[in-house]
């Protein structure tokens, strides 16, 4: 199929946001499970519609009428496409034969985690986090260990090592940073990597987040890394961030030894089609790869302006602080106030300012997400604008709360 050639750059005018699909579709703590004058600024999806080109795979794809059941494994044109994409974009040696599609890169999480833990074995998960990770490892029957780290500091190796145990099997790098918008240097990464594979300690890098990251910083994979250290290394990644595509629920698991994912596609659910992923799906995945990326950079520019756009109207909020993130498209905001429930004050923004964004509680990110809050700023500029204008609001309203009200559970 030809590149579509539309004018990217206007895809993110404020009137593509489709509100009227989005309050029919996007749940997930969104526009549909929301009342309409609530603006979510939650969970990390994009109002906006996928891609041209990958809207006219779908579409080609499916005037055809065959549907039939797909490679174990992933669709051979979708292995290709992500093997090219990671030799070409990542300068990661990876070959078809490398890759498995799942159908999320929470799937992608699950699998590598069921097979790489045994009950009561440890895996190493960053605090704070996105809560799937220790989600993942207990499913497993593993138990999760928590590093602890800010937003600005260096990877303690000496504090990591006295997390190690004689149980330690994984440890499971969120790189770019989900909450903290943080994007690891080569340097930090090539010293993890060293760490583990001395310590024979396999290393989970969930990269779905790589493809948004603002200048200058610049990201860098496990699996480009030194011939030892990637082999020691399994990457999930997935389209719903960069390309919108959470519905469709499609990723894949990348690693360099085809002996390896072999090995991992025959212990997995999909031989026996109690888990796969939809062909359909695979076909939009790839031409996201092959088609998209030009759509792709004009995301990232438009990104770029409505996280400035956020974290401006955040730090002019007394008691409030915020990194600018290198990567990410979610602000991590500290609510610096004696005595405030993040999760009462995130209830009052919602109920009397029309605004809902995520606490920074343990349920979503860890214990070290205390005191935070989490907005998602991947929408139009209007749309933010409204929306930051009511957080404002809502923020100094909260000034004047009383005590026990902001002391709830």
């Amino acid at each position: 199929m030809a590149p579509n050639h539309a004018d990217n750059g206007n895809a993110f005018a404020d009137d593509n946001v489709r509100l009227d699909l989005l309050r029919e579709r996007a749940f997930n703590l969104r526009w549909a499970e929301l009342p309409h004058d609530v603006i979510p600024l939650t969970a990390a999806d994009p109002d906006f519609p996928a891609a041209p080109a990958i809207r006219d795979a779908i579409a080609e794809y499916a005037a055809s009428g065959v549907f039939s059941y797909g490679q174990v494994g992933g669709l051979p044109t979708f292995r290709e496409s992500v093997a090219r994409y990671l030799r070409d974009q990542r300068k990661s040696p990876v070959t078809p034969d490398g890759v498995i599609a799942v159908n999320s890169a929470a799937s992608g999480l699950a699998i590598v985690a069921s097979q790489w833990l045994s009950p009561g074995d440890e895996a190493i998960i960053f605090d704070p986090v996105d809560f799937l990770f220790a989600h993942t490892v207990r499913a497993a029957g593993g138990l999760p260990v928590s590093w602890s780290f800010g937003r600005n500091d260096a990877l303690d190796l000496d504090h990591l090592a006295t997390l190690v145990t004689s149980r330690t099997r994984m440890i499971c790098i969120c790189n770019p940073h989900n909450p903290l918008g943080r994007c690891f240097t080569r340097e930090e990464l090539t010293a993890l990597g060293r760490f583990c594979t001395e310590r024979g300690i396999r290393i989970l890098s969930d990269e779905i987040w790589s493809e948004i990251v603002y200048a200058p910083a610049q990201f860098t994979s496990m699996l480009s890394l030194d011939d030892d250290i990637a082999a020691n290394v399994v990457v999930v990644h997935g389209f719903s961030k960069s390309f919108g595509l959470a519905g469709l629920r499609v990723g894949y698991i990348a690693m360099i030894d085809p002996d390896q994912r072999a090995r991992m596609v025959e212990r997995s659910e999909h031989p026996s089609t109690v888990d796969g992923t939809s062909t359909l799906s695979q076909i939009a995945a790839a031409a996201a790869y092959d088609h998209a990326l030009p759509w792709l950079e004009s995301f990232v520019a438009h990104l770029r302006d409505r996280r400035d756009q956020c974290v401006t109207a955040l730090r002019s909020i007394p008691g409030v602080e915020v990194h600018s993130p290198d990567a990410t498209y979610v602000a991590f905001a500290r609510i610096q106030r004696e005595g405030v429930s993040i999760e009462a004050l995130t209830d009052m923004l919602r109920a009397e300012h029309r605004v809902a964004v995520v606490p920074g509680s343990a349920r979503w990110f860890g214990a070290g997400a205390e005191g935070h809050m989490r907005l998602c700023f991947a929408t139009s500029e209007a749309i933010l604008a409204a929306g930051m204008q009511r957080f404002v609001a809502g923020m100094a309203a909260s000034a004047n709360l009383p005590r026990p009200f902001l002391n709830e559970p």
